[in-house]
């Protein structure tokens, strides 16, 4: 009985690690296709500028982050950690 409870627990987590790499290969895909509308868009609008300068202000060490970064790492949040869009988090999750 045991063996088919490890067996099903197993699978279970075989099946989420292939859920957050699709997960984290479909916010990729986002970026891309962000980074294509850049040129033509701008790097940074108004929404983005505001939390920057909202960042700076409560972090001591802020590297401004892109539309695209934005995008990106909005996307990873919401359906790879069901997390909230903190500078923290924000950071983090882009590796800042």
């Amino acid at each position: 009985m045991w063996k088919i409870a490890l067996l099903v627990v197993l699978c279970a987590l075989n099946l989420w690690l292939i859920e957050a790499q699709s997960n984290r290969e479909y916010c990729e895909s986002l970026y891309r296709d962000c980074l294509r509308f850049t040129p033509r868009l701008g790097r940074y609008d108004e929404t983005i500028d505001s939390f920057n300068r909202h960042c700076r202000r409560e972090r001591l060490r802020w590297n401004d982050v892109s539309r695209c970064e934005m995008e990106k790492a909005t996307c990873l949040l919401i359906l790879h950690r069901c997390d909230d869009m903190s500078c923290r988090n924000i950071a983090e999750t882009l590796g800042l």
